[in-house]
């Protein structure tokens, strides 16, 4: 086996000392792709902060290609691109400006995508010359996943990233995913509601509730999960139920 791209260990992080994750393995493996579920309040972006270097464990270890985030912090950062959340694009600039500052930040050329133009798949170019201020939730999107690509980063995480885009830029978005992971150069995270997306997408996924793994499926789990129409979903559901559940339990024994 190629040796791991992301190798997480008994992972805790959360804020002011209190842990909001905690316990958490996670290994990929070039051409892996890990969907990660879970309610809101799950847990999901305290983990990904944590793997990104934007906010520092508690407890437990992160390597990322062979990169230890709290020994070599710029080497590990170097491995990989993430998606971020649309309004979080610097407004003033155009969407050919912030490509530009990612590319000079990673050391590559504004447009070494690993896939071909990313912008043309996307249907943005023609938004590349304007200021990221006029552009909608959807294009946004486009241009964060761009920026994620460039440099083409051993580690790529989408978080939310399908959020905004239509059927059809969804579908490339996937389709870019698919051929990414088919190289077996790179592994990938994606964190979503969208649960009909894991199946066919992912070869493993986990299900975060109250900051612990409480559900995963391997790469035959999810096929048996998938087996059936809605059967997948059906198992998802009952996951946030089971953790709504537990949840209302635990703030029931605080009040109490």
């Amino acid at each position: 086996m190629d040796e791991p791209i992301l190798e997480v260990e008994n992972l805790a992080a959360g804020y002011a000392g209190r842990p909001v994750v905690a316990g958490i393995d996670i290994t990929l493996r070039p051409g892996e792709v890990l969907g990660l579920l879970g309610a809101n309040g799950s847990g999901k972006s305290t983990l990904l902060k944590t793997i990104t270097g934007q906010l520092p464990p508690l407890a437990g270890s992160i390597r990322i290609a062979g990169y230890d985030l709290a020994r070599t912090r710029e080497r590990a950062q170097a491995q990989f691109g993430i998606a971020i959340d649309g309004p979080d694009l610097p407004a003033a600039l155009t969407g050919r400006q912030y490509l530009d500052l990612v590319a000079s930040i990673r050391g590559c050329a504004p447009k070494a995508w690993p896939c071909g133009d990313v912008l043309a798949r996307l249907a943005a170019t023609a938004w590349a010359g304007r200021p990221i201020a006029e552009y909608s939730l959807g294009t946004r999107a486009k241009f964060a996943i761009a920026a994620a690509l460039l440099g083409a980063p051993a580690l790529l995480i989408f978080d939310e990233a399908l959020n905004g885009l239509d059927p059809l830029v969804a579908w490339e978005v996937k389709t870019i995913i698919a051929e990414l992971a088919a190289t077996a150069r790179h592994a990938v995270i994606i964190s979503t509601h969208v649960v009909e997306t894991i199946p066919t997408l992912c070869s493993h996924a986990i299900f975060l509730s109250q900051g612990r793994i409480a559900a995963s499926w391997d790469r035959p789990g999810l096929a048996a999960a998938s087996a059936s129409p809605g059967a997948f979903e059906a198992a998802v559901i009952h996951s946030l139920k089971a953790a709504a559940s537990g949840a209302k339990d635990a703030a029931t024994r605080a009040t109490n």
